[in-house]
């Protein structure tokens, strides 16, 4: 999850009280949506236990990178069948379109002060 934080502040421009919201909200949009794979989602966005990445970690941190990969990619090796597979391209989904949240916001908050925008 400390990834995940440190991405979104980088690539977004915000705080990392802004990116723990901003994943909070999109756990909880999930959660709601999805009221079956409550756990398989808090399990997700919770911070890995220790800096080593295991398959059983990758659960817990979703961006950790793997020797293939990151975890994301992954997740549907953890979760059998079809239902695994559409939660890896959900949360993928939901990355994506956080990130592209995020770029918007960055560059009409940067408007608003004058910034450059990118």
């Amino acid at each position: 999850m400390n990834e995940l934080i440190t991405g979104l502040t980088e690539k977004a421009g915000i705080t990392a009280e802004q990116a723990h919201k901003a994943i909070d909200h999109i756990k909880d949009y999930v959660k709601e949506k999805f009221p079956m794979m409550a756990g398989a989602v808090d399990n997700l966005f919770a911070s890995a236990p220790s800096s080593a990445v295991t398959a059983t970690d990758a659960v817990l941190d979703p961006t950790a990178p793997t020797a293939t990969g990151s975890a994301m990619d992954k997740i549907s090796d953890i979760i059998p069948g079809e239902t695994g597979q559409k939660v890896e391209d959900l949360v993928k989904e939901a990355a994506h379109k956080a990130e592209d949240v995020f770029d918007s916001l960055k560059d009409k908050v940067s408007g608003l002060f004058g910034g450059d925008k990118k």
